[in-house]
């Protein structure tokens, strides 16, 4: 895909090859950075610990908190085990600030977590469409993790199913936890999309089950050559609503 395709508008881009017959009766999500903010709350969350780590150092010598946000995300997407080594190796030499730096994310993993603005109108549209559509969300994570956020996202109440790698002992990309899902709810590949942002673990893990992949590509990026590529592509979460209606 290339980057003009990338920036097409909401219709063109859902002009894809998925079939015009009825609509899918299983729709099935990614959570992180697909229903919430997972990647703006985390950036949120290191901002606030690693500004506490550096506020000894005098200003003209702090690192761009920025560039040691990326790298922290380069080393560990979503531990604290690396703070201690990254701290140290931009000028931070106060281990208690190293110590509160880490004490902090621990105890405040969900800080600022919320759904994307359109996510739940979403849900509650889509399975509106159907009734006898279900609805569910398939995550890696753990177990612990992962449940809490659905909780305090209050998305329970508006799925079906719920399959959590670190719960199930199987992740995506493998295409049996996609089947997991799928008898939970009595269906078959055929009946279900997916949607997610992933395409190393959410559109090929989806494809392998022999279910349609849609790609949530809020950021406009060329789709990876190396991936089997999706059936459909939204820049919103919005625009799944008419592509169920008319293109699925």
């Amino acid at each position: 895909m290339s980057e003009a395709a990338g920036a097409d508008s909401g219709e063109d881009r859902a002009a894809s090859n998925l079939p015009t017959a009825r609509s899918p009766r299983i729709v099935l999500f990614d959570l992180d950075d697909t229903l919430c903010d997972y990647a703006g709350a985390r950036h949120r969350r290191l901002t606030i610990a690693f500004r506490d780590a550096l506020a000894a150092i005098p200003l003209e010598q702090r690192p761009d908190i920025d560039a040691l946000i990326a790298r922290s995300i380069a080393l560990a997407p979503h531990g604290e085990a690396h703070f201690p080594d990254l701290l140290r190796a931009h000028g931070v030499e106060d281990e208690r600030a190293i110590a509160r730096a880490q004490s902090w994310f621990r105890a405040n993993r969900l800080h600022g977590l919320d759904l994307f603005a359109d996510a739940a109108d979403v849900l509650r549209t889509v399975r509106a469409q159907r009734p006898d559509r279900r609805l569910g969300i398939i995550t890696n994570g753990p177990a612990d993790v992962q449940r809490e956020k659905i909780e305090r996202l209050a998305l329970a109440p508006l799925l079906d199913v719920v399959l959590i790698s670190g719960e199930v002992g199987i992740e995506k990309p493998d295409p049996r936890i996609f089947a997991l899902a799928l008898d939970k709810v009595g269906g078959l590949p055929s009946e279900a999309v997916y949607v997610g942002d992933a395409p190393g673990f959410d559109i090929a893990g989806a494809v392998a089950a022999g279910v349609r992949a849609v790609w949530l590509n809020r950021v406009g990026t060329p789709f990876p050559p190396d991936h089997p590529p999706p059936d459909a592509e939204l820049r919103e979460l919005a625009e799944l609503v008419e592509l169920l209606s008319e293109r699925i």
